[in-house]
């Protein structure tokens, strides 16, 4: 994710959790670890697809994106995959062209572009499912760029709030240190799970998958509110 276009911010230097280190957890999984970590971080993703509504012209309805998570979830085989994604057809057969219509529409084009993109089965590898965490690491630090410069009052004003009060957490702004803490809660969840588990039906896939909702709620309100109103 090169960042949601005017919103990004180019600074990675409070990334507690920067470019090596990433890259050798992700390296360190196990592929069942890999595809969990992948999938959770998409899941950070899932509210801006589900609650701020796609441009009608992709021909994509809410359904269709809701089936294809929940596809995701139950590693479908190749038949019952295809069905899940048969929503998708119309924006996979004519993607848009040109500049997105905006930021909530340029974060929902990548992060279609991942799920279009996903596999119903197999390691996703190192540096797809890095690629991947990174996009909630970025949205978030963009967001908290753009609520820091903006006079306005914001959805995450209160909860900034409360985070400014809390003991000092490496000079990261709030979404940026809610995404890393979410995140590396999500990573000793998957470590739990037996081998070949699946997130759902495991209390620590639920778990996981209930921290990611909770969180990718918080994005969509802002992102929200940044589109309407925080420019």
């Amino acid at each position: 994710m090169g960042g949601p276009g005017e919103l990004h911010d180019n600074d990675n230097s409070n990334d507690d959790s920067g470019d090596d280190a990433l890259a050798a957890r992700c390296g360190a999984m196990t592929p069942d670890q890999r595809r969990h970590t992948a999938l959770l971080a998409l899941w950070r993703l899932r509210a801006p697809l589900l609650a701020l509504g796609t441009d009608p012209g992709w021909g994509i309805h809410r359904t269709a994106v809701e089936r294809v998570f929940e596809a995701m979830l139950s590693a479908p085989g190749a038949v019952a995959w295809a069905e899940a994604t048969a929503g998708l057809a119309p924006f996979l057969a004519d993607p848009p062209e040109g500049e997105p219509a905006g930021t909530v529409a340029e974060v929902q084009l990548e992060v279609l572009a991942e799920v279009t993109a996903w596999r119903p089965s197999g390691d996703p590898g190192p540096e797809a499912t890095e690629r991947i965490v990174r996009l909630p690491r970025d949205l978030s630090r963009s967001l908290d760029q753009a609520t820091g410069e903006s006079l306005w009052d914001h959805p995450a004003r209160r909860a900034h709030a409360w985070y400014l009060a809390a003991p000092p957490t490496g000079g990261t702004g709030y979404h940026t240190a809610r995404n890393l803490s979410v995140e590396t809660a999500c990573h000793d969840l998957v470590a739990t799970l037996p081998p070949g588990a699946p997130l759902p039906g495991t209390p620590a896939g639920e778990e996981a998958l209930a921290l990611c909702e909770a969180f990718s709620a918080e994005l969509a309100a802002t992102l929200a509110w940044h589109e309407n109103l925080g420019r």
